[in-house]
């Protein structure tokens, strides 16, 4: 694996923590206006998660 393949694991990795740290602290809020901003950005880093899971399997396919 190349470094901007580590580079890409690594930044997949963040944005699950990320996803599951706000998942967390929607399931934790009792504000409805704080629990949909959380919707937002959990809408927001499963659509980063799913772009950089589309590039990481681009780059794998393009080294074989």
């Amino acid at each position: 694996m190349s470094i901007s393949g580590c580079v890409m694991q690594v930044r997949l990795n963040n944005l699950k923590m990320a996803l599951k740290c706000i998942t967390e602290l929607q399931n934790a809020t009792n504000s409805p206006s704080v629990w949909a901003q959380l919707d937002e950005e959990k809408i927001d880093l499963i659509e980063k998660i799913e772009d950089t899971e589309c590039q990481i399997s681009k780059k794998n396919s393009q080294e074989i």
